[in-house]
């Protein structure tokens, strides 16, 4: 009898060994699950996926650290059995009768971490404390095909900035999966204008990242399509901004951008990936949102808007030109089951007053950002370099920079606010407020403008 597991596509983990305790993180992409597991859970659900199912290594474990009371054999293959039907629940092995999978997932965790947190979050703090350097963004280019209005990027970076190799590439993600690396983002401008894109997402399946990948979806080769499937991302991003082609193209600039798009997505979608269509809302777009959202619901997609248009990197204000002032507008927005307000695609916390000691944000906590030239950055909103590979290392920044205790000295109390009534609806980003005018500790305008407006909605209607 065969008594070997068999892996569920799209799976995607890693092991972490420390002094404190042993911790595997696991993903299924395609149900968009995440686990963790602890202990001797994670020693075995590592060897059964290190070896792609195969059962020898795992029952090997078990026998050499196992208690049994009877037959060690007999006992071991009992409780692998018990174990299976665990990883069957988290979708993380193919169930007896190859059943679908759903959406579930099975959490173990040490209790010092706050269960208030999603499993994404439990694991952020685990690596935030430790120090590791789990994510990693890498802007692949600023070259772009469209012309976005709102684009952050000054208008001549693209052509001007030199990009990594495809060798230094390597290098670079060798050297963060050797530091603990497991979560990868890859981005632009648009990543689909290098023709070594196929070869990026080889060294990312290489290295088995758990990757994400922002893109606008029109510019990929049917074999990159194809290898971005073989590849099982987390999460395909793209920005729709209107469900009606004259409004999208006239954002992008580029005529029928929004229907080689969605002929993208469609494709994807078809081979069962979880794409996700955001809308970032501006001025000729905001009143039409729900347009964008029954369309992600008619494609199986998932939705997020956002209202965070910011200053150019050289610090150029037109984009400026494009943000959403409308009470009406913003009113809709905030009183809907779809708004949820993030930064850089995490959710924020609201609902209490934070902590004024608690740092102003998590910008290098577990993660770092590539420029296509290497510069090495804290966060894909912080524009000033902290050190620029292959000059310096992953690891010499990482763990030298002087960065890192300057940031953390920073806290809520180093923001002018005072005891604001609308401290809790506003969205911090002080990169985002550092491009606009020069200071990472002073709010925006804006930024101030839309927490008064979140507040004053959600006293008439409840949301959160």
């Amino acid at each position: 009898m065969n008594n070997n597991l068999q892996i569920n596509r799209g799976v995607f983990s890693r092991i972490y060994r420390w002094p404190d305790g042993v911790f595997s993180v696991a993903y299924h992409t395609p149900s968009r699950s995440a686990t963790m597991l602890e202990g001797d859970s994670a020693e075995v659900w590592w060897r059964l996926y290190d070896a792609n199912g195969e059962t020898s290594s795992a029952l090997a474990y078990m026998l050499a650290n196992g208690d049994f009371d009877g037959d060690p054999q007999t006992q071991a293959q009992e409780t692998l059995d018990e174990f299976r039907e665990m990883l069957e629940e988290a979708n993380l092995v193919v169930g007896a009768g190859n059943r679908p999978t759903t959406s579930s997932a099975t959490t173990s965790i040490t209790e010092t971490i706050s269960p208030d947190l999603n499993p994404e979050q439990r694991i952020g703090q685990l690596m935030a404390d430790r120090h590791i350097l789990y994510s990693l963004v890498l802007e692949t280019t600023y070259r772009c095909n469209e012309k976005c209005v709102h684009c952050y990027l000054p208008d001549i970076t693209g052509h001007k900035v030199k990009e990594l190799s495809l060798t230094q590439i390597d290098s670079l993600l060798g050297e963060f999966s050797a530091m603990g690396g497991f979560s990868l983002l890859l981005t632009g401008a648009e990543v689909g204008v290098r023709k070594d894109f196929s070869e990026i997402l080889a060294l990312a399946k290489k290295y088995r990242f758990i990757t994400s990948i922002n893109s606008n979806l029109t510019k990929f080769s049917d074999d990159q399509i194809d290898a971005i499937i073989d590849l099982h991302p987390k999460s395909v991003s793209c920005s729709i901004y209107s469900a009606r082609p004259d409004l999208h193209d006239a954002i992008t600039q580029i005529p029928g951008s929004l229907s080689r798009s969605m002929a993208t997505i469609r494709r994807l979608t078809a081979a069962g990936l979880p794409v996700a269509l955001k809308a970032p809302l501006m001025t000729n777009t905001a009143a039409h949102w729900r347009e964008v959202a029954a369309l992600a619901e008619n494609m199986g997609c998932g939705f997020q808007m956002d209202l965070s248009i910011t200053a150019k990197n050289d610090g150029g204000l037109s984009p400026l030109d494009h943000r959403v002032r409308d009470p009406a507008v913003l009113k809709d927005v905030f009183t809907s089951r779809h708004f949820k307000i993030t930064v850089m695609d995490e959710p924020l916390q609201t609902g209490r007053m934070p902590d004024p000691e608690n740092i102003l944000c998590g910008a290098g906590a577990t993660g770092l950002t590539i420029s296509p030239d290497g510069a090495i950055r804290p966060c894909i909103g912080i524009s000033d370099p902290i050190g620029r590979y292959p000059e310096d290392t992953l690891a010499s920044i990482w763990n030298n920079s002087p960065f890192f205790d300057r940031w953390t000295a920073m806290t809520l109390k180093d923001v002018p606010c005072g005891e604001c009534e609308n401290f809790q609806t506003c969205s911090r980003c002080p990169g985002a407020w550092h491009a606009e005018h020069g200071n990472y500790t002073r709010p925006t305008d804006y930024n101030c403008f839309l927490a008064r407006a979140w507040s004053s909605a959600s006293r008439v209607e409840s949301i959160l």
